[in-house]
């Protein structure tokens, strides 16, 4: 097999440019408030609060449980875990919080990756955070079993 190789271009002199640095949208805010997260909004503020002051055993603790209650375990298919999470995000979308959802994932991934770095993508941890602040979130729009499912390891685990 035969390939065609171009030249690489020399490294371009960046001493002029400026940094580039986001500047907050009314689509992108920096900081996530109560109304961005629905009629529920201030119990998933003190929430994501919480998970971003999670100790390295909270976190450990939360890892285990979830993996017990969500993976080690094989439901039948369209119940558990999964089952519930697609459940309260097609209510939430349904009852116009997609804006709340999207509001809730940007503010998990920072948490996540503050609270465990590198390991948060090994981990269950932003699972467990992002099911636990959906479920309040939808609180008012699942049934019981389902907001249980997804908030039960932290409740577990944080005992609320």
């Amino acid at each position: 097999m035969r390939v065609k190789v171009r030249a690489a271009e020399p490294p371009v002199d960046d001493a002029e440019l400026e940094e580039l640095v986001p500047q907050p949208t009314a689509a992108h805010p920096h900081a996530v408030t109560a109304a961005d997260l629905g009629p529920n909004g201030d119990v998933v503020l003190d929430l994501l609060a919480r998970a971003s002051r999670l100790t390295p055993e909270e976190c450990r603790s939360l890892d285990k449980e979830a993996a017990w209650r969500w993976w080690l375990v094989s439901p039948l298919p369209g119940t558990g875990m999964l089952g519930a999470h697609a459940t309260a995000v097609a209510r939430a979308r349904a009852d116009g919080r997609s804006a709340a959802l999207v509001a809730l994932e940007t503010a998990v991934a920072a948490i996540a990756l503050r609270v465990a770095g590198a390991k948060a993508s090994r981990s269950r941890l932003r699972a467990c955070i992002s099911n636990a602040g959906l479920a309040v979130l939808a609180r008012d729009l699942v049934e019981p079993e389902a907001f249980e499912t997804l908030f039960g390891p932290w409740r577990e685990v944080m005992h609320h």
